[in-house]
């Protein structure tokens, strides 16, 4: 299963494209709000250069296409180029599980209270089957409001980008630098939530250099 769109635990069909926003409008967006503020755009600029990294580093941990010279060579030699005895890194690979999973009837207090006593970002919201019906992020806590005695039924992402174990972690990190999404839940084929892996995760690897040399 490639990258697809989950909405209250079931696949569908729609485009990612329609329904989620891209973050170079939402970087645009937040730059002209800041320009009248000086240095106010400085985590920003930051940012971008962190996933323009992340986003030329997709080419390097790419397996080359069969058009490629090494795969003609192949052909030809019937000896696999160094390349194809390192298959890119998976979803599953670098997955944070078991997942930590909260049902609807939660309170925001609550789901706050359980990411500080995790220092957590996310939580997966499951139902009784604990089948992944959205995602819980800091921020839609926040917005809201950390004591809020209000369900978490009010607040959570209903609709989310959803892996399986075998997605090239290239393509996460594209979607990390395309989509405004900080979480990936992975789920297996017969709709199991198996983990998840966040966009911080991605940004850690890129930054140590130890976390790089697992790409190739």
């Amino acid at each position: 299963m490639a990258l697809v769109v989950y909405d209250q635990g079931y696949r569908i069909q729609t485009p990612v494209d329609s329904l989620f926003r891209q973050r170079g409008v939402e970087a645009l967006s937040a730059g002209q709000a800041s320009a009248s503020v000086p240095g106010g755009d400085e985590p920003i600029r930051q940012q971008q250069a962190l996933e323009k990294r992340l986003e030329l580093s997709h080419e390097r941990f790419q397996l080359p296409s069969r058009q490629d010279s090494d795969y003609k060579t192949y052909q030809k030699s019937g000896s696999a180029p160094e390349t194809s005895r390192h298959p890119s890194l998976k979803a599953g690979q670098i997955m944070s599980s078991p997942v930590l999973t909260i049902p609807l009837k939660t309170s925001l207090r609550q789901a706050w209270e359980m990411m500080l006593n995790q220092e957590v970002s996310h939580l997966v919201v499951v139902d009784e089957d604990q089948r992944a019906l959205g995602l819980l992020s800091r921020e839609d806590i926040v917005r809201r409001g950390t004591d809020s005695p209000i369900s978490i039924s009010q607040a959570y992402q209903r609709q989310i980008i959803v892996a399986s174990p075998d997605t090239a972690v290239t393509s996460l990190a594209a979607s990390f630098v395309r989509y405004a999404i900080t979480a990936i839940p992975v789920i297996s084929n017969d709709d199991r939530l198996t983990g998840i892996v966040c966009r911080t995760d991605l940004i850690r690897m890129l930054i140590n250099e130890e976390g790089l040399d697992r790409w190739a």
